[in-house]
């Protein structure tokens, strides 16, 4: 399974500040409890919070198939220290989702979504006006989209205006099988990733683990910070959304990775009794 370090997990997933609260007014409330931990119920993990049992905003009891995205999930709940700020809880909230699916979305749905995104791929856009913005979307995009074409056996065009690239029935159809092998917790985390950087190419380098979650967000903001470091930045503001992206993009990875080893893992023998609380 795919193991970080706790510290690590808690440095992604929390960026509150109260700089962060104040400018996006994020509706908060009160911690209402001290000790968060996990339990498991079978095969599947549940988190708890003073030993009661989360649920989903639809009353279902919060349960997920991976002990190590249960500690993540419980991890979330302990950085809420004095208020429970829920937008900025992305595993959490990814987790509820695809529980609820409240909008009765199928895995053929959302691949859909993703086959309809890939033509606006940010990545297949290079700039037509600006000749060093032009040179460096080609040092640092090209090696991505190289890496798509050998890693999928597919040939994909690129726009150098506004007009979107084709992607023709084989690239689609390649790529349909392969989001078709994720289940649907795992289809619903690629959808909001690729979401948060614009570009399904991105998302699947971090899928893969040709890139970490950092770098795919500073390529996906190459013509932002190309043009703040010519006119300037707000300071801190650029670099929370930018902390903000990442910890969205690393919340997908974590929930994708662990889904697709648990499909591959072997099955272990049940535990005659397992909790790990976080304190």
């Amino acid at each position: 399974m795919l193991a970080l370090p706790r510290n690590t997990l808690l440095s992604l997933l929390k960026t509150r500040c109260p700089n962060c609260l104040k400018q996006k007014n994020y509706a908060t409330r009160k911690r209402f409890y001290r000790n968060t931990g996990i339990v498991q119920n079978e095969n599947k993990w549940e988190i708890t919070l003073d030993h009661r049992r989360l649920k989903t905003p639809n009353g279902k009891v919060f349960s997920v198939p991976s002990e190590q995205l249960a500690r993540a999930i419980a991890a979330e709940w302990d950085t809420q220290i004095e208020t429970i700020t829920q937008p900025t809880m992305h595993l959490t909230s990814l987790c509820n989702t695809a529980m609820d699916n409240p909008g009765k979305c199928t895995p053929h749905d959302i691949v859909n979504f993703l086959l309809e995104y890939l033509p606006t791929d940010t990545l297949l856009f290079f700039s037509d006006e600006e000749v060093e913005l032009r040179a460096l979307q080609e040092k640092k995009w090209t090696p991505i989209i190289e890496w798509f074409q050998k890693r999928f056996n597919v040939t994909q065009e690129v726009s150098r205006d506004l007009q979107p690239p084709a992607v023709n029935i084989e690239t689609r159809a390649i790529l349909a099988r392969h989001f078709l092998s994720y289940d649907f917790t795992a289809l619903n985390a690629i959808s909001f990733g690729v979401e948060a950087l614009k570009s399904p190419l991105l998302m699947l380098a971090c899928m893969e683990r040709r890139l970490e979650p950092h770098e795919a967000v500073m390529l996906a903001r190459l013509e932002e910070e190309y043009q703040l470091a010519r006119w300037g930045r707000v300071p801190w503001a650029h670099e929370l959304n930018q902390a903000d992206l990442t910890s969205r993009v690393a919340a997908s990875i974590l929930v994708i990775h662990t889904s697709a080893d648990r499909h591959s893992a072997k099955s272990k023998a049940k535990p005659s009794e397992t909790t790990a609380p976080f304190t």
